[in-house]
């Protein structure tokens, strides 16, 4: 951070990365104890006796980062809101509240009990955009805190945080100053409020100078909000999104129901499956608009509506795959079982809803900026391969299916085959191409500075798999004449019934064609019977 892009990159890297493992860990027994939890962090920043991590010649503590839009409304830092104020919107700020600094007993019985000032933590909130602006950067210096030989420059003072202010923007960055007091252990912040006034990405650390402030801890909590709500800017958006597929997926129900009541009758198996994932993307789409929406009203997230809502998309995600897996195969058009292939098929299925449902808690329970890039690709690495193993298993089986059907002279069959394996082939090409895109955003913007931007990313895959679902449903849309595109037992094996028909067309040609060589054979007999009789005839006259 201080000073060049990788010392920030670092600094946020270093103290997310030390509690990764145990936060995992907490992550999966959170799940088995999730009805005596009533709600988890998320604008809503909470510290629990949390240590400081040294860098440079400094200790910070990441105190949450949040793309935030600029306030439409005052804030005066120096009234006490009332619950019904932190509601109003209109209001961008981050507010501290309850910020305790416990140091160690050695360190505060060094210290004088007369003096006022016997130690100084400082809270910083920078703009992303304004990080060279702490450190000693604009002073050809790798330092972070003040030195005696930069305070005689006159540029700092000794103990603080370097900060160098623009006077066109001089609060930005911003710094708040708690001192302890004495030999006392614990200092507290004071209640106020820092209003935003600059769209922008914030990052908020907790530091201090002193090395024998060494072993501090920070309790409490600080609370984000955005104009609108405490949605995070980068998230803000997929409300309104979800919204708009909650009714999408509502209308593709309708017009599915619809033709099922229209022909009850004539309704394959497929077709029952086809229903069960329209009906679960109803329901994840709700959930999560929901979630979405009371996060935004409160500020947190329920843990029951959010295990709900991960749920419901492993659920789906694994129903859609195994949906396109079975219909590669050809289930239900060429073969009416899976046989001893089934187990296969659930094992696959079933490993891959774990890792999905393990991917979604780690995402989406505690503070939105827990996860840094590299903790989140060691999560996603299982869930990329399995679904590498659905797309070859689906390509492969779907050559099979379509030799099948080649030579079986299956025509009808054989066409719907060929465009659900091109609209499947143009959606593998459109995820790899968005998963380059993807890996290029998020290298080329390591800091978030194109937060306002990011929640195209995850929209995306929503919105290709709905697009891929609805070229399913009118492929296999119900109709009066289901048969044609049903296995059918009566008829049996397609090929059997046409080389049948093939043979038998050939012993009817056959035959007329014995028959017509038999019919020569006679006019020639009796053609040369006759010439005998003429011979015979003329010599008689002779004699």
């Amino acid at each position: 951070m201080m000073g060049n892009n990788r010392e920030f990159i670092c600094l946020s890297y270093d103290l997310i990365g030390n509690g990764y493992f145990q936060k995992l860990t907490f992550v999966v027994l959170i799940y088995f104890s999730c009805f005596a939890i009533n709600q988890v962090g998320a604008s809503i920043h909470e510290y629990q006796n949390q240590s400081f991590f040294r860098r440079s010649n400094s200790f910070f503590f990441h105190g949450g980062s949040e793309g935030l839009y600029a306030s439409k409304l005052h804030v005066d830092p120096d009234k006490k809101p009332s619950p019904e104020e932190n509601h109003l919107n209109g209001k961008s700020f981050i507010r501290f509240e309850s910020i305790t600094f416990r140091r160690p007993k050695e360190s505060a019985e060094k210290k004088n009990e007369m003096q006022q000032k016997t130690g100084l933590v400082e809270a910083i909130i920078v703009e992303v955009k304004d990080r060279e602006k702490i450190g000693g950067s604009y002073l050809h210096s790798a330092a972070i805190c003040c030195t005696p030989d930069l305070s005689k420059e006159g540029s700092c003072n000794v103990g603080e945080v370097i900060i160098h202010q623009d006077p066109n923007y001089p609060y930005n960055p911003q710094r708040i100053q708690t001192f302890f007091e004495g030999k006392t252990e614990e200092t507290t912040m004071v209640l106020q409020t820092v209003e935003i006034n600059h769209t922008g990405m914030y990052y908020l650390y907790f530091m201090f100078c002193d090395p024998e402030l060494m072993g501090t801890t920070i309790s409490g909590r600080t609370v984000w909000r955005n104009p609108e709500g405490y949605l995070p800017g980068k998230m803000a958006p997929l409300m309104t999104y979800f919204g708009l597929m909650s009714l999408a997926y509502l209308g593709l129900g309708l017009v599915w129901f619809l033709w099922s009541v229209q022909y009850w009758k004539d309704i394959i198996q497929l077709q029952y499956h086809i229903t069960a994932v329209v009906g679960l993307g109803m329901c994840e789409m709700a959930l999560w608009y929901f979630e979405y929406a009371n996060f935004n009203a409160t500020g947190n997230r329920p843990m029951g509506i959010t295990l709900w809502a991960v749920t419901f998309t492993a659920v789906k995600k694994t129903v859609s795959r195994l949906l396109l897996l079975v219909v590669s195969m050809g289930y239900g058009v060429v073969r009416p079982t899976l046989g001893g292939v089934i187990f296969k098929v659930l094992l696959l299925g079933l490993t891959y809803f774990v890792f999905s449902e393990a991917l979604g808690l780690v995402e989406n329970l505690g503070n939105i900026d827990d996860l840094t890039g590299k903790a989140r690709l060691f999560l996603v690495l299982p869930v990329s391969l399995l679904d590498a193993c659905f797309i070859i298993w689906i390509f492969s089986a779907l050559s099979q299916t379509l030799e099948k059907l080649q030579i079986r002279r299956s025509m009808a069959k054989f066409a719907l085959y060929r465009k659900f394996t091109n609209s499947l082939a143009i959606s593998v090409l459109l995820s790899i191409a968005w998963v380059g895109y993807e890996l290029y955003f998020n290298a080329a913007d390591p800091l978030s500075e194109l937060w306002q931007r990011a929640w195209i990313i995850p929209a995306f895959w929503n919105l290709l798999a709905f697009v891929l679902l609805v070229v399913i449903c009118s492929l296999w849309a119900p109709s009066n004449n289901p048969t044609r595109y049903a296995y059918s037992e009566e008829t049996g094996d397609e090929l059997e019934e046409e080389g049948i028909s093939l043979t038998s067309s050939s012993v009817l040609l056959a035959g007329e064609s014995a028959n017509k060589q038999l019919e020569r054979k006679e006019r020639r007999a009796s053609n040369a019977d006759l010439f005998r009789l003429g011979e015979e005839v003329e010599e008689d006259k002779r004699e």
